[in-house]
C-alpha cells in the first residue's frame, strides 16, 4: 500500500526523501486541515536567509475542513509574491532557466484546490528527478500513529538541524541550509544532480 505521508507545497528535502524510498507513497486527502505546516508553506533561501512562503487558504468547516476540500485563497495575491521571492532568490542559479518556466506554470495554474495544486507540483517533482514512486490520494482517514510521517515530515520541529549545505547555494552559509527546506532550492542549484542528495544513505 505504501506510507502515507502529508500534501506539501513544493515539499522539503526531507520530504522527497522519504518519497523516493517507495515504490507507492498515499498523500493524507482526509485529515483534518491543520495550520501553520508544510501543507501550504515552503521555505527557500535568499540574500537574507531562508524565508517562509505561506499560501493563504478557506476552509469551509473551519478546523474540521478535510484536506481535499481546502480552497486556495487569491485575495492576497500571493502567486505574485510567491514568484517574485523564488526568482529574486535562485534567478542567477545554475539551472534557474531550465526549470523556472515550470514552476511559473505550476504556480499560476488555474488550480484552487490546495490538495490537487500541492499534488500537480509532487508529481512534476518526481519526473524531474527521475524517482519511481506512484502517488496515490488516500480515500479514508487513517489514525496518527507512532512516528507518523504526517507529523514528522511537516512539523516545525523537524528538519530543523542548520548545517552546511551539501552542494553550491545561490546564499551560502552556515545557516542558510536544513533538510525542511523547499526542494526548489536543491533542483535550481544542482538540477537533475539533486536526485543524489535523496538516494543518500545513512
Amino acid at each position: 500500500m505504501g506510507p502515507i505521508v502529508p500534501s506539501s507545497y513544493f515539499g522539503s528535502i526531507a520530504y522527497f526523501k522519504e518519497i523516493a524510498k517507495h515504490d507507492v507513497v498515499r498523500i493524507e486527502a482526509k485529515e483534518h486541515f491543520p495550520k501553520q505546516t508544510y501543507r501550504n508553506r515552503c521555505e527557500i533561501v535568499g540574500g537574507d536567509g531562508i524565508m517562509s512562503l505561506s499560501i493563504p487558504t478557506k476552509r469551509s468547516n473551519g478546523s474540521k475542513t478535510s484536506t481535499d476540500n481546502v480552497i486556495l485563497s487569491d485575495e492576497e495575491n500571493w502567486r505574485v509574491r510567491h514568484w517574485r521571492s523564488i526568482t529574486s532568490a535562485y534567478q542567477s542559479a545554475a539551472f534557474f532557466d531550465y526549470y523556472s518556466i515550470e514552476v511559473e506554470e505550476l504556480l499560476f495554474s488555474k488550480e484552487t484546490n490546495l490538495l490537487r495544486f500541492n499534488t500537480a507540483i509532487t508529481k512534476r517533482v518526481i519526473e524531474w528527478l527521475d524517482l519511481n514512486t506512484e502517488l496515490l490520494l488516500t480515500d479514508d482517514f487513517q489514525p496518527i500513529i507512532e512516528h507518523d510521517l504526517r507529523l514528522n515530515l511537516t512539523g516545525k520541529e523537524h528538519f530543523q538541524a542548520l548545517k552546511k549545505a551539501p552542494y553550491i547555494q545561490v546564499f551560502p552559509g552556515e545557516s542558510n541550509y536544513k533538510e525542511s527546506l523547499s526542494i526548489l532550492d536543491a533542483i535550481f542549484c544542482e538540477g537533475p544532480l539533486a536526485r543524489n542528495l535523496l538516494m543518500e544513505k545513512h
